[in-house]
């Protein structure tokens, strides 16, 4: 699963490029690809990234903290919301899940910066595991809350490409 990480911090480094350069040929050909599929793309993302905490939690055994929980929480209803607009065909939904999305980065950002140095005023081992407890360390920096910010941000970026397509 971390080496997944690499490929959406290339795919992250890419949709960045897109933004900052939408006149190169690259980006438009991106820009389309991303805005015509952006609802499998969030889609697949939401559920890899759900699967992949269920995996660490149900099958590994690493018991999610409470910033991990509030992390599913953002995760979790937009399998269902990309999935039902899949099904409907109505893009709309994209508010929603790009708040959810941008919901998820600050926790999961704030949770990355708490386990990095270690210290959090905001108490999270209420009769469960402390959110500074790092099961994975891969690479010298991934994480699972690392996993998940990553998503979160593949997340906006994808929607922030397929927003700015639709208006051009």
């Amino acid at each position: 699963m971390s080496l997944g990480v690499f490929g959406l911090i290339g795919v992250s480094i890419l949709l960045i490029y897109v933004l900052v350069l939408p006149k190169d040929s690259i980006s438009v050909w991106v820009s389309k690809f991303v805005s015509k599929n952006v609802l499998w793309l969030g889609l697949i993302l939401a559920l890899s990234a759900s699967l992949s905490s269920l995996v660490y939690s149900d099958i590994i055994g690493y018991p999610p903290c409470l910033f991990c929980w509030y992390a599913r929480i953002a995760f979790y209803p937009q399998i269902a919301l990309f999935g039902l607009a899949l099904v409907k065909k109505d893009r709309n939904i994209l508010s929603y899940t790009l708040l959810l999305s941008a919901l998820g980065v600050i926790i999961s950002g704030y949770h990355t910066v708490a386990e990095a140095i270690q210290y959090s005023p905001v108490p999270c081992a209420a009769g469960g595991v402390s959110c500074l407890t790092r099961y994975v360390y891969e690479y010298g920096f991934i994480t699972i809350p690392v996993m998940s910010v990553v998503g979160f941000i593949t997340l906006v970026l994808v929607h922030l490409v397929a927003r700015r397509q639709s208006r051009v």
